[in-house]
């Protein structure tokens, strides 16, 4: 009887330790699945190219997401299932972000993990709906330095002995928001 209450303990708890990562995958659909938006895609232009439909399934809620290329640049704008805009950025190199905080993102990044390689970097824009902008897109597509800012990084890393990829997001200064691990890429094609 004793070893059944010692499995139980250890079904419990393991079924709470896996309930706390918090798991997103992404889908590409087409542009009628996507939801109805405001007009502020309109204020993208018509010099866009590669424009894709995604929507971001996670265990908290589905997001929706446009990725584009613009002058050169790759573009990403994230809305809710309602169609409100939560999120814009683009993809950057190492050398566009600030050297101090570039710096500080590198200290943590030796400090947690034994071996890491940068796959990816995005700067992002987070919409601040208590604050009504004109147009909330502008600050993205004009490649402004705010205090808002935010950077994402997709890392391949070491923490033991198996690498793991995960996503870090930090602050314009460097500082730590969120980091979670990402899962592998959705190879999931159809074979004819």
């Amino acid at each position: 009887m004793m070893k059944y209450n010692i499995l139980a303990v250890f079904l419990f708890l393991g079924s709470i330790a896996f309930a706390q990562d918090r798991q997103e995958r992404e889908y590409r659909i087409q542009k009628s699945q996507f939801p109805n938006l405001a007009s502020d895609f309109m204020f993208i232009g018509s010099t866009i190219k590669k424009v894709r439909y995604y929507r971001e399934v996670d265990s908290s809620k589905t997001t929706y997401a446009i990725k584009f290329k613009k002058d050169r640049l790759y573009y990403h704008i994230h809305y809710d299932a309602s169609g409100n805009l939560m999120n814009s950025g683009f993809r950057v190199k190492e050398i566009d972000i600030p050297q101090e905080t570039y710096t500080k993102i590198k200290t943590y990044l030796s400090d947690t993990f034994k071996k890491f390689k940068i796959k990816r970097i995005w700067q992002q824009y987070p919409i601040d709906n208590n604050k009504i902008e004109n147009n909330p897109l502008k600050n993205t597509f004009q490649n402004l330095l705010l205090a808002s800012n935010e950077y994402k990084l997709m890392v391949r890393a070491k923490k033991q002995d198996k690498a793991k990829d995960y996503e870090l997001w930090f602050d314009s200064e460097g500082d730590l928001k969120q980091i979670q691990t990402a899962l592998p890429t959705n190879r999931d094609h159809v074979l004819y």
